[in-house]
């Protein structure tokens, strides 16, 4: 089965390893190609020593929202065969080989995915300190109810918009009866989560002219107060 993993990448080399792992632990036969937008830190020779395929663009260091539409639109249609899943870095579409083939055998052409934030408690930037794959600490986030994963040629476009949070696919298409998770790896650690939003922050003041990715914040008082109240409220995985 041919399985074609796409992930975006600017300056991850804290959880560019766990991303990795977890597609090759779940998706052994899978082909990871990760879209670097020129990252300063050792993303390119992480992503390349785990056999990553890595290709790089140019944002001019800015965080460019429709640039990333485009290419999360685009970059998977040289595959004309198997499943496709197109995430962020932070994103573990959480599916196995053997789903894949009973999705396929059914006639599903797109999987149905749940979004949960899930919230680590590191006390390190690097997540040296933590096994993500231990993390039970969830929030459920609608917002990252995202399809990220689906089956060529049978769509032949997905007309993402920003984020992915939405799309009109085109093509075969069949939705999963089965919903699988997504974990969104951000919430890891207070150190983490705050360096991760505040550096966003920098690089999106052009996005936020244009109304989009106020998510991204620099305030650390009121980052805290995200991180604390998701850890106060949060659910425990079964």
């Amino acid at each position: 089965m041919n399985i074609n993993v796409f992930l975006l990448c600017f300056n991850e080399s804290a959880i560019l390893p766990h991303t990795v792992n977890h597609y090759k632990k779940y998706l052994p036969s899978c082909k990871i190609t990760v879209y670097d937008n020129e990252s300063v830190d050792n993303s390119v020779e992480i992503a390349i020593t785990l056999g990553c395929t890595v290709i790089s663009w140019n944002s001019n260091n800015i965080h460019d929202e429709y640039l990333q539409v485009n290419l999360r639109n685009n970059i998977w249609k040289n595959c004309l065969d198997g499943w496709i899943i197109m995430a962020d870095m932070d994103e573990f579409v959480c599916v196995t080989e053997e789903d894949l083939i009973q999705e396929m055998n059914s006639g599903v052409t797109i999987l149905d995915i749940k979004g949960y934030d899930m919230i680590g408690e590191s006390n390190t930037l690097n997540l040296t300190d933590i096994n993500l794959q231990d993390i039970q600490k969830y929030t459920e986030n609608t917002f990252l109810h995202k399809h990220l994963c689906f089956l060529r040629p049978s769509i032949v476009d997905m007309n993402y918009g920003p984020g992915s949070h939405s799309c009109i696919p085109q093509g075969n298409i069949v939705y999963s009866s089965n919903v699988y998770m997504m974990k969104h790896m951000c919430l890891l650690g207070l150190p983490f989560f705050t360096n991760k939003l505040t550096e966003r922050y920098k690089r999106n003041e052009k996005m936020r002219e244009k109304g989009i990715n106020y998510h991204y914040i620099q305030d650390t008082a009121q980052i805290e107060i995200i991180y604390r109240s998701c850890l106060d409220n949060c659910n425990l995985l079964d």
